[in-house]
């Protein structure tokens, strides 16, 4: 509640007799985000407001674009998970398919590669955009040595990626 607070008190003083309010926010705030959970806070603590998203293309969406690949195989469901979730769960039973998102870095070497294929990307949609894909047992290295070179030369990451699993 400390970050609605922080808003609170912003747009008070911005904003004294009331108006408008934009944030631009980078993220899914349909997949993973606080924004909305932040504004509905401010709206349970009295604050009279209505909230309203543009939508944008997920990240999700661009990095399968920018890997040319759909995001699940023919009728297959996909998991959307945190890399926090992926590290201390391990694979997710009966997924095949698996989206990670907010990974604080290299999850996927905390999981069993044998006949999981990774599609990794940071900075989708960016001037910046750097994308491996492969075996994962064949690339995660170069990922997680890609990922650092990238965070050194910009001063943060953002990245995410897909990972399927083979049935058979």
């Amino acid at each position: 509640d400390a970050i609605a607070a922080v808003w609170a008190r912003e747009i008070a003083t911005h904003l004294p007799g009331g108006g408008r309010v934009a944030l631009l926010v980078w993220g899914d705030p349909s997949l993973y985000d606080s924004t909305l959970r932040i504004a509905a806070r401010l709206g349970a603590g009295g604050m009279t407001l209505t909230t309203r998203v543009v939508p944008g293309v997920t990240s999700l969406s661009v990095l399968t674009a920018a890997h040319a690949i759909p995001l699940n195989t023919l009728g297959a469901p996909v998991l959307i998970t945190t890399g926090r979730r992926l590290r201390d769960g391990g694979w997710p039973e009966g997924a095949e398919a698996v989206a990670v998102m907010l990974d604080s870095g290299g999850a996927f070497t905390a999981i069993r590669s044998e006949g999981v294929h990774i599609w990794w990307g940071a900075y989708v949609g960016m001037p910046q955009e750097a994308l491996i894909a492969g075996p994962l047992a064949e690339v995660a290295e170069q990922i997680v040595q890609t990922r650092a070179a990238l965070r050194a030369e910009h001063g943060w990451i953002m990245d995410i990626y897909l990972l399927h699993r083979s049935t058979g």
